[in-house]
């Protein structure tokens, strides 16, 4: 199988909290050994690209910043397309740092509406600030989302709100829904093939949710790979009416689908 590039998902795909699968080390040695890129790819607008670094060494994969993208590169990259200028923001500090390098960020309620309310996995919510987004969109203000996640895996199989379910409540409450930026659309990927210079038979999407990372990568026209060891079971993925081009029971089975 001829892949110059490798798109992962990361919780559920890689690994679970603190706890790298079964394989994935090894997988990623055979990657560096046979000269594949590979890409981390996340929704999550929570932590900083450094935070993925350092997770990732620490579990005993070798990486840099080169080898992660996330919701925040893509959210940063349309903003500046769509000439927006000022923001109104659901997420967390870091993420909001990182924003005001590039845009106005209102932090209260005031009279002048922002051209933007951006939603995005916010574990620091308060909820003068849901209230405020609320007003904001029904005010005039775009409203835009860094993913469609509804929820985010944790350990023991439990879960916790992600952006996606924020966004529920915002629109029964607006009747607006937002524009989702991260996956699954496909402009993760279509921009991490820019960045490696590939085309769409030499890339392949990895990844545990069907309505995220496969759909991603079928919305990208490239091969998916969906594993078994997250929230998608083997019924959902066959039941789906565009199914994965793969279906392994996890990363530790990828080198053998690579070889064939």
């Amino acid at each position: 199988m001829n892949k110059k590039l490798i798109c992962f998902d990361m919780d559920g795909t890689v690994y679970l909290g603190e706890h790298l699968f079964k394989g994935a080390k090894e997988t990623f040695e055979y990657l560096k050994q046979n000269d594949i890129s590979f890409v981390f790819l996340t929704n999550n607008s929570s932590h900083s690209l450094k935070f993925y670094v350092e997770k990732i060494k620490r579990m005993g994969i070798e990486c840099n910043e080169d080898n992660f993208y996330s919701s925040i590169d893509t959210t940063i990259r349309y903003l500046k397309d769509q000439n927006v200028k000022t923001l109104f923001v659901l997420g967390v500090k870091t993420f909001k740092e990182e924003l005001k390098k590039h845009f106005q960020l209102i932090e209260d309620y005031q009279e002048e509406v922002p051209d933007v309310v951006l939603a995005s996995f916010d574990t620091e919510l308060v909820y003068d600030e849901l209230k405020n987004a609320c007003l904001y969109i029904q005010k005039g203000s775009k409203f835009i989302a860094t993913n469609m996640d509804y929820r985010c895996p944790i350990e023991d199989g439990l879960y916790i709100p992600d952006c996606g379910g924020l966004c529920k409540w915002i629109e029964m409450c607006t009747n607006k829904a937002p524009i989702f930026l991260g996956k699954p659309e496909p402009t993760m990927i279509y921009q991490v093939m820019e960045k490696f210079s590939v085309s769409n038979k030499e890339t392949m999407m990895v990844g545990d949710r069907y309505y995220t990372d496969i759909v991603a990568g079928l919305n990208a026209h490239v091969d998916t790979v969906a594993v078994l060891s997250g929230e998608t079971t083997l019924e959902e993925f066959q039941k789906a009416t565009k199914k994965p081009t793969y279906i392994i029971d996890s990363i530790a089975d990828l080198i053998d689908l690579l070889e064939k």
